[in-house]
């Protein structure tokens, strides 16, 4: 077994905080006393989502925090489990953009959720997992 380079540290730590954000993000969404306080284009998104694309945003985001803690664990298993988080992220983005339109957030979502996916590839074929 490989020991990792510190930037596996870090990417991994960054990838949990950013999922964790996005986790009470999704708790948030769930709350409508909160919903109704927001600006009337993600009040538009969240209760015009249909179940599906809120399965994929839950998917999305506690699947990545989940990846991020198995990528810390230095386990292999978090290749598989980045790769769903990344389908689901796509999911939900193919979502927001037919009702929204491009977002930047959205962009950057799907960016984190692919360099996530693709740094744990490159940290399985360094041997850095297990």
């Amino acid at each position: 077994m490989n020991k990792p380079h510190f930037t596996f540290w870090v990417a991994a730590a960054a990838g949990l905080l950013w999922n964790l954000a996005g986790c009470m993000n999704f708790i948030m969404q769930t709350n409508p006393e909160t919903v109704a306080q927001m600006p009337d284009v993600y009040q538009l998104v969240i209760n015009g989502r249909p179940a599906w694309a809120t399965v994929a945003f839950m998917v999305a985001v506690f699947g990545g925090a989940v990846g991020c803690i198995l990528l810390l664990l230095r386990r292999s298993e978090a290749v598989l489990i980045l790769l769903v988080s990344l389908l689901s992220v796509l999911g939900t983005a193919f979502f927001t953009v037919k009702v929204v339109g491009f977002v930047a957030s959205l962009a950057m979502s799907v960016l984190v959720a692919g360099a996530l996916y693709w740094y744990a590839n490159l940290a399985r074929r360094f041997g850095w997992l297990y």
